[in-house]
């Protein structure tokens, strides 16, 4: 990333579940096909130094280091209204915005599955890496994002491998299947209808197909070969994918669940087939659409005998067990802390490497001087090899820096003071702080 400024404002702005509906949401996430352009565009405005973007179902995220706080703010605000239509008259604005150590904990609850809408899902952390990635790839991180993704990377799996909240973690596609459940009772003898073979889609079989006796279950995807594959990998029989993904609102209108989970531009069932196929129908239709943006047709919910339902729903799910839940997130939070405890000592030793610089520079100057003066005057008469006399000055010098160097970089609330103090007795340049 190019440098713009010394000042590194460390920035999260966007929308997330938390502060928007899926209504909202879904008309602001970025496909992947246009990452790399936001990225991009995100990276030339005037006052932003580096850019990612955190795009999932439940967010869409802009995590920027500003050379000016007022502006930066300003700048992906007016990213954000960019995305805007015509329709929708100053509805799309970022209403979630973190700065520094705020900002930076949470991505690191982000990667660690404690801010999912369905604590602990496994998906996000990949989802984190997957956009540190993209970034990377465009070259719109730099110093401090990449070594910000790192660490919430490194966090992410150490909440997953050291506590026990990766082990009872509950997926969306899981949270969707527990919903069926609750609504319909055993499934066992239930026809289910799943669209998407992605991994959110092959979470839903895998559950579906285990508790599958007299019911049946079908999977449905554009590309027929995909379909055959997923159920090649489930070595299951009970899968049936030999429908055609032309049929799906024939087939839909007679199941009794259907979840759509597919990354689709627009709606894969739209009320007037589905109202076309359930003509006469009298077996209630229970649909899940946990796909963001939204693959069904949300008008679909009018129809008689049709239950709709998104993926804002699922959160009433994991509200179980919540004690149980609450002595998990402990375990998890002080590895969150632990980790921007590490980012914040971090990013202080390297606010200081100016004045370190600039210390060991003056007093490299005055070591030169001395140096040259000494061997002008002993000019003509015996005298020490040049180089034991570089040498041996080079070797006072490190000995009286060492120390203050070492307290310097020391992690500790009066680093700003430190640094003024060290630049006004040695008459150091003043450097502004973030």
């Amino acid at each position: 990333m190019r440098g713009k400024s010394s000042e590194n404002h460390l920035i999260v702005c966007g929308l997330n579940y938390h502060s928007s509906p899926i209504s909202i949401r879904e008309r602001i996430t970025i496909p992947e096909s246009c990452l790399e352009y936001a990225l991009r565009a995100l990276a030339q405005l005037p006052h932003i130094t580096e850019a990612a973007v955190v795009s999932t179902c439940n967010r869409t995220e802009v995590y920027a280091i500003a050379s000016d706080l007022h502006n930066g703010l300003r700048e992906i605000e007016n990213f954000f209204r960019s995305a805007q239509g015509v329709q929708d008259h100053g509805e799309l604005k970022a209403d979630f915005k973190l700065l520094r150590d705020d900002a930076a904990l949470h991505l690191f609850r982000v990667a660690s599955g404690l801010d999912s809408m369905v604590m602990g899902e496994g998906q996000i952390l990949a989802q984190v890496k997957s956009a540190h990635q993209a970034a990377q790839k465009a070259g719109t991180v730099g110093t401090i994002l990449n070594h910000l993704f790192d660490l919430a990377a490194k966090c992410g799996k150490r909440v997953r491998s050291e506590t026990s909240i990766g082990r009872r973690a509950v997926s969306a596609s899981s949270a969707a299947v527990e919903l069926g459940r609750e609504l319909l009772g055993d499934l066992q003898d239930k026809n289910v209808v799943v669209i998407g073979a992605g991994k959110m889609g092959q979470l839903c079989l895998k559950q579906l197909l285990s508790g599958c006796k007299q019911g049946t279950v079908s999977l449905l995807n554009r590309d027929n070969e995909r379909s055959k594959s997923v159920a090649h990998n489930l070595r299951s029989d009970k899968l049936n994918c030999k429908e055609k993904f032309a049929d799906r609102s024939r087939l839909c209108a007679t199941a009794d669940l259907v979840i759509v989970c597919t990354s689709a531009d627009g709606f894969v069932l739209e009320k007037e087939q589905i109202e076309k196929a359930r003509r006469g129908a009298s077996k209630p239709l229970t649909i899940v659409d946990i796909s963001v943006p939204r693959n069904v047709d949300p008008s679909m919910a009018n129809l008689p005998g049709v239950k709709l339902f998104h993926s804002d729903h699922l959160a009433q799910i994991v509200k179980t067990n919540l004690a149980e839940r609450q002595s998990l997130i402990g375990e998890a939070e002080n590895i969150v802390f632990e980790t921007l405890d590490e980012f914040t000592n971090w990013q202080q030793a390297l606010d200081v490497v100016p004045t370190i610089t600039q210390l060991r520079s003056k007093i490299e100057t005055i070591r030169q001087e001395h140096v040259d003066k000494a061997m002008a005057s002993s000019s003509g008469q015996s005298k020490c090899p040049f180089k034991q006399f570089e040498q041996m000055s080079q070797s006072l010098v490190n000995q009286i820096l060492h120390h203050p160097t070492v307290q310097l970089k020391s992690p500790g609330i009066n680093m700003q003071q430190k640094v003024e103090l060290l630049s006004a007795l040695f008459g150091l340049d003043s450097l502004g702080r973030r």
